[in-house]
């Protein structure tokens, strides 16, 4: 299994905002074929919104985020960093 995880800081007034749409992005990514789930987590102190999900392969999680990639346009997300996320890929054992 693969974890992949996404850390980005919101700017300031945009931490909601930017929750949201992890949120919604993380309830789609788990309607996709070879997810087991999705957690957004918000460090208010500074802003830092982490989203973490666990698929099945590198496959799945691939496919998962081609599939989902509307929700996140739709929501914006973009706008709402304070910088790109960073990724990390995460061999689950």
């Amino acid at each position: 299994m693969i974890a992949a995880m996404a850390t980005t800081r919101a700017k300031a007034g945009a931490e909601e905002a930017l929750v949201t749409a992890a949120q919604d992005h993380g309830r789609a990514l788990r309607d996709q074929p070879g997810c087991h789930g999705t957690h957004v987590l918000l460090e208010r102190t500074t802003r830092t919104v982490v989203s973490i999900s666990i698929f099945e392969d590198d496959a799945a999680l691939e496919r998962a985020l081609e599939a989902t990639r509307p929700i996140l346009a739709r929501h914006g997300i973009e706008q709402l960093w304070e910088s790109p996320p960073t990724f990390t890929r995460l061999e689950v054992r």
